[in-house]
C-alpha cells in the first residue's frame, strides 16, 4: 500500500490553485464590495495575483509536507505535527505579507494597511493549514488501513496454515490409496479387508484427534506407527520390516511426525515384490534414529525439502534440526525429540 498523498499529483498541483485562488478573490470582493458590484469587478488584476499567491502557498505547503515527512526527529507524531503547523503558518505569513507589499507598493504605489494584510494572511493561512490537516488525516487513515490489511494478511496466512495442516493430517493420497486397497481386498479376502479397515480407521482417529495437541508422548507415536505400518503393507509399496528398540525412553514428538518420516521412506523407495526393506528404529538421548538400506526412486529421493514443514513445526520446541546422514548403502534419519523442562 503506497503512502502517497493526492496533493502531490501533477493535475492537482495545476488545477487546485486556480480554484482556491479564485475562491480567495471572491471572498475578498464580497468582504470589500457588495454582491451587485461582483460582476463589474470579477475579472481584474487582483484575480491573477490571488491565483499566483495560491500557487506559491500551496507549493510551499506541499514541499513542507515532504520535508517534515522525511525528518526522523522529533519521533513523536503529535509534536512533529505541531512544529509543522507552526512553521507553515509563520512562513505563509511572511510569503503573503511580502507578496502583498510588492504588489501594492510596486504596482498600486501605496502601502497596504493592517486590515488588508490580516485578511490576506487569514485566508491563505487557512489554505496552508488545510494542507497540514490533510496530511494528518492521511497519516491516520494510512495507519488504520495498514493495520486492517496486516490483520487480513495474518488471517489469510493463518487460514492457509490451518488448511495445510488439515491437508497434512488428512493425507489425501494415503486416504484414497487405502480405500482402493480395501475395495480390492473385499472381493478376495473379506476378513483381511475388515482388519485393514479397522487399522485404517484407528490411524485416522489418531491423526485427527492429535490435531488439537501440540506434542504427544513417544510411546503413543510408536503405537500408532505399528498400525500405520500394517496399513502401508497393504498398499503397492515395498514391504517393510520394523525393528524397534524396546522400551523407549520418555520424550515427546510432534503428532504424526514419526508416521510422516516412515511414509516418506516408503514412498521414495523403489517398489519391489521380491525384496523387503529393513527399517531399524532406535531411541537415543536427543532423537529417534531411523536407519535403512536405501534403494531410492530415480524421480524422487528422500531429502530435507520433504521435511521442511515438519522442520518448521519442530523448530518451535527445539533447536535441534532434522538430519539425514548418507552411508555407503544406508541412510539414517535423526528425528529430534522434544524435552519438556
Amino acid at each position: 500500500m503506497k503512502n502517497r498523498l493526492f496533493v502531490h499529483h501533477p493535475l492537482f498541483r495545476i488545477f487546485a490553485p486556480l480554484f482556491s485562488g479564485t475562491l480567495v478573490y471572491l471572498l475578498i470582493i464580497l468582504i470589500n464590495n457588495s454582491i451587485e458590484e461582483l460582476a463589474n469587478t470579477f475579472f481584474g488584476q487582483e484575480l491573477y495575483v490571488c491565483i499566483g499567491l495560491a500557487y506559491l502557498i500551496q507549493e510551499f505547503a506541499r514541499y513542507s509536507l515532504v520535508f517534515f515527512q522525511k525528518r526522523k526527529r522529533p519521533e513523536s507524531f503529535i509534536l512533529k505535527t505541531i512544529l509543522h503547523a507552526l512553521a507553515v503558518l509563520m512562513a505563509t505569513m511572511v510569503l503573503v505579507s511580502g507578496a502583498m507589499y510588492l504588489y501594492f507598493v510596486g504596482l498600486l504605489s501605496y502601502t497596504p494597511n493592517a486590515s488588508e494584510l490580516i485578511m490576506f494572511n487569514a485566508i491563505f493561512g487557512v489554505i496552508a493549514a488545510l494542507y497540514v490537516l490533510l496530511y494528518v488525516g492521511h497519516q491516520f487513515l494510512y495507519k488504520v488501513n495498514t493495520a486492517i490489511l496486516k490483520q487480513e494478511e495474518n488471517l489469510r496466512k493463518e487460514t492457509e496454515e490451518n488448511f495445510q495442516k488439515f491437508a497434512k493430517d488428512i493425507n489425501p493420497a494415503l486416504l484414497f490409496e487405502s480405500l482402493e486397497a480395501i475395495l480390492v481386498l473385499m472381493k478376495k479376502e473379506a476378513a483381511k479387508a475388515e482388519s485393514l479397515t479397522e487399522e485404517f480407521a484407528s490411524i485416522y482417529r489418531y491423526l485427527l484427534s492429535s490435531r488439537k495437541k501440540e506434542i504427544v508422548p513417544i510411546k503413543e507415536e510408536i503405537a500408532a506407527l505399528n498400525g500405520f505400518a500394517e496399513v502401508l503393507e497393504a498398499l503397492p509399496f515395498r514391504k517393510t520390516q520394523l525393528h524397534m528398540q524396546t522400551p523407549f525412553q520418555e520424550g515427546w514428538l510432534i503428532p504424526g511426525s514419526l508416521l510422516f518420516v516412515y511414509e516418506s521412506i516408503v514412498r521414495t523407495t523403489i517398489r519391489s515384490e521380491y525384496q523387503s526393506m529393513q527399517i531399524e528404529i532406535t531411541d537415543q538421548e536427543s532423537h529417534i534414529k531411523l536407519e535403512y538400506e536405501h534403494e531410492e526412486r530415480l524421480d524422487q529421493s528422500l531429502n530435507l525439502e520433504i521435511f521442511e514443514r515438519l522442520r518448521q513445526d519442530i523448530s518451535f520446541y527445539t533447536d535441534q534440526p532434522i538430519e539425514i546422514l548418507h552411508g555407503n548403502s544406508t541412510k539414517t534419519i535423526k528425528l529430534p525429540k522434544i524435552q519438556l523442562a
